[in-house]
C-alpha cells in the first residue's frame, strides 16, 4: 500500500489532467504555438539562412530542435499559473487547511502534471517534423540523451515557475514576468539563429543562457550521426565550450533553481 504522501500527490495529479481534459484548448494551444513559430521562421528565413547555415543544411532541420526546447521552455515557465488561479479562487486555501500528510504533495502534483503534458508536445513537435522530412541522427543514445536535455529544462523552469507562483498573489503580476522574460531568452539564444553568427560578446553572453545550453548538445544529437559530447559546440572566453560543459550548465541551473523554490516553498507552506 502506498503512503499517504504519495496517495496524496496522485489524487492531486489526477486532478490536474482532469482540468486538462475539460480544457483541451489550453493543450492545444500550447501546441500550436511552437508549431506556428516553426511554420514562420521556416517560411520566412528558409532561402536567406542558406547562406549561413552552409551547404547541404537545411533551415527546417536546424530550427527543429530549437522549437523543441521552445515548447518545454515555454510550457514549465507557466506551470505556476494554474496554482495562481487556485489561490484567486481559494482552492488553495483549502488544500492548505485539509489534513495532508505533506503540503509539498500540491507542488508535486502540479510538476508532475505539467512534465507529462510538456514531454506529450514535445512526442508532437519530433513527429511533425519527421512527417515535414526532419530526421533524427542520434540513434538510441542520442535520443536518450535529448530526453534528458529536455528534462534538465522541464524540471529548472518548472521550479522557477512554482516559485514565482508563491510569490505573486495574482495571476496576471506572474503573466506580465513571464512575458518580459521569455523573449529575451528565446531570442538571445541559438534556437532560430547559428551561434558563431552572433556578435563575439553577445556569444559570450548566451552561453550564459539555459535555452542555448540545452539546444546545442540536442542539435548535435538531431543532427549528427557520430556525435560525442567531447565535441566543441561553441567557443567562449574561457575556450571551447563541449557537451559536458553545456549538460553541467543546466545541472547547476536546476540546482539553483531547486534550492530557490525550496525556500519559498518552506516559508509558503509552512
Amino acid at each position: 500500500m502506498s503512503s499517504p504522501f504519495w496517495q496524496e500527490t496522485r489524487t492531486q495529479t489526477w486532478r490536474w489532467f482532469l482540468h486538462s481534459r475539460r480544457r483541451p484548448v489550453v493543450v492545444v494551444s500550447g501546441l500550436m504555438q511552437p508549431l506556428i513559430w516553426m511554420a514562420l521562421f521556416v517560411l520566412v528565413f528558409r532561402n536567406s539562412m542558406g547562406e549561413v547555415l552552409g551547404q547541404g543544411r537545411d533551415y527546417l532541420d536546424f530550427v527543429t530542435p530549437g522549437a523543441l526546447l521552445f515548447t518545454a521552455f515555454n510550457a514549465s515557465l507557466n506551470a505556476g499559473i494554474p496554482i495562481l488561479f487556485d489561490r484567486e479562487l481559494g482552492f488553495l486555501d483549502r488544500l492548505r487547511v485539509a489534513p495532508l500528510a505533506d503540503r509539498f504533495s500540491i507542488v508535486l502534483a502540479s510538476a508532475i502534471h505539467i512534465c507529462a503534458i510538456t514531454f506529450l508536445q514535445c512526442l508532437v513537435i519530433v513527429a511533425v517534423s519527421a512527417l515535414l522530412g526532419v530526421s533524427f541522427h542520434g540513434g538510441a543514445a542520442g535520443a536518450l540523451l535529448g530526453l534528458a536535455v529536455l528534462a534538465l529544462v522541464i524540471l529548472g523552469f518548472t521550479s522557477v515557475s512554482l516559485a514565482l507562483a508563491f510569490q505573486f498573489r495574482r495571476h496576471f503580476e506572474m503573466l506580465a514576468v513571464v512575458m518580459i522574460v521569455t523573449l529575451p531568452l528565446i531570442f538571445l539564444s541559438s534556437a532560430f539563429a547559428p551561434l558563431d553568427r552572433l556578435p563575439e560578446l553577445l556569444q559570450n553572453l548566451v552561453l550564459l543562457n539555459p535555452i542555448t545550453l540545452a539546444i546545442e548538445p540536442l542539435r548535435l544529437v538531431y543532427t549528427t550521426p557520430d556525435w560525442s559530447l567531447s565535441s566543441p559546440l561553441a567557443r567562449c572566453w574561457l575556450g571551447e565550450v563541449t557537451g559536458w560543459h553545456c549538460l553541467a550548465g543546466l545541472v547547476l541551473f536546476d540546482l539553483l533553481a531547486g534550492l530557490r523554490a525550496r525556500r519559498v516553498l518552506i516559508r509558503k507552506l509552512a
